[in-house]
């Protein structure tokens, strides 16, 4: 780390500790350590589960810098303080595949590895919960969603929040775009199937039509989509025929970065390029799909509206964004912030047990998260070790006038308290 690097990065620890961790009431917290327990000293592995190839390979990326980041720091700071222990960060691919995951999983367990950030979706963190529960893991991952997770007393935390709201966002999205009629269709996954039920039964609720006679649940597996854009078409065919308006029809699409050859497919149907789009933090902010010649002007087209947790802006948010800026060439989606929070409150409490103890570690993560403000900002977690509350930022990819170039641009924040969405652009009606 460079000096001015390192003067910065010591100006973000001193924010984060002195102005945010009551860290003396948190270590008050600490269980009583056994006699024979001998303090950390030298190396302390964590191992970072992150799809670095695969369908989230973004995000992935995004995350690898945030977290790498986030260790450099913790060590700074341990060195400031004199601590006789480092952290060692150990970064694996995961292929975003859940097999490979757990595979990873038990061999750095077999290493006596006991604590892992990570793994970035829902699938992978169902794959592993049984293996980490039995073996009293902690995984703490930062963008895993899928309702079906949220369960209280294992070894799962999730520094993001279910699907529970997200799903509601998603709906009133749809519903302030002036669509009623829904043809949904997502990737059939832990993941994708929850999303899907959370926004189905949001915009029911709303007095929204979901067609599920039109519904395209397809295998996760598939790179290619002609079928399903045929089908999507098809369904668009039949309730213009049924006397539905154009206008109140929506696509929602609930994908990762399989998004782009299926807008790919879909733009070679002229009447999908009618029709509003819809999609989730799975495709939130992703360059391929901006950059994709085909897909990208098709996706400004249909006005494709995402939601993605809004972390809070503050100085150390900043200080990511502009970091990953300078290292990727990007602004990171916003679970990078997240997963920089996890390094930073797991090394936190690690200090504060002074014991390589998973139990020890849970016992006081809740109170070290809730005296922490960290990238992501203020928040606590819930009874199933779930981020408790968020508002979502609203990206749609639109065309520059100038340029013509095709972008992400924040349009709106849909406010988790109240149900509302705040429009910065109006971009329906």
């Amino acid at each position: 780390m460079s000096a001015t690097t390192k003067t910065a990065a010591l100006f973000i620890i001193g924010l984060i500790i002195g102005a945010a961790i009551g860290y003396g009431a948190a270590a008050a917290m600490a269980p009583a350590r056994k006699p024979a327990a001998a303090g950390l000293t030298g190396e302390v592995k964590i191992v970072a589960l992150l799809p670095l190839t695969g369908v989230l390979s973004t995000y992935g990326e995004n995350s690898r810098a945030a977290v790498e980041l986030a260790a450099s720091e913790v060590n700074d700071w341990l060195e400031a303080r004199g601590a006789p222990w480092r952290l060692k960060l150990i970064v694996e691919d995961t292929a975003t595949d859940p097999a490979t995951c757990l595979s990873k999983m038990k061999s750095w367990h077999g290493q006596g590895v006991l604590f892992f950030v990570g793994p970035q979706s829902s699938s992978e963190v169902k794959e592993v919960k049984a293996y980490a529960d039995a073996n009293k893991l902690l995984v703490i991952a930062q963008s895993s969603t899928s309702p079906a997770l949220s369960i209280p007393g294992d070894f799962i935390y999730r520094y993001c929040p279910d699907d529970t709201i997200q799903g509601p966002g998603i709906a009133k999205l749809i519903w302030e775009a002036g669509v009623r009629h829904v043809i949904p269709t997502w990737r059939g996954d832990a993941w994708g199937d929850g999303l899907h039920d959370a926004t189905r039964e949001a915009f029911i609720a709303l007095g929204g039509t979901w067609h599920d006679e039109y519904a395209v649940r397809y295998d996760p597996a598939l790179t290619d989509f002609p079928a399903q854009a045929a089908s999507l078409n098809d369904a668009v065919e039949a309730l213009i025929a049924q006397g539905v308006p154009m206008e109140e029809i929506g696509i929602e699409i609930i994908a990762f970065e399989e998004a782009v050859p299926y807008m790919e497919d879909a733009s070679e149907y002229p009447l999908l390029r009618q029709v509003k789009w819809f999609g989730s933090d799975g495709t939130c902010l992703l360059s391929s799909l901006v950059e994709h010649p085909v897909a990208g002007p098709f996706a400004a087209d249909v006005k494709y509206t995402n939601t993605i947790f809004a972390p809070g802006v503050s100085p150390k948010f900043d200080y990511l964004k502009e970091y990953c800026e300078r290292t990727l060439g990007r602004a990171p989606d916003s679970y990078a912030y997240a997963a920089y929070d996890i390094v930073w409150t797991l090394a936190i409490a690690l200090d504060i047990v002074d014991a390589y103890d998973t139990e020890a570690v849970r016992a006081v993560l809740p109170k070290v998260v809730e005296n922490y403000f960290g990238a992501s900002g203020w928040f606590t977690l819930n009874e199933n070790g779930d981020r408790a509350f968020a508002d979502y930022n609203l990206w749609t990819v639109a065309t520059d006038p100038t340029t013509g170039e095709v972008k992400w641009v924040q349009t709106g924040v849909y406010h988790g308290a109240t149900g509302e969405i705040e429009w910065i652009t109006p971009i329906y009606g």
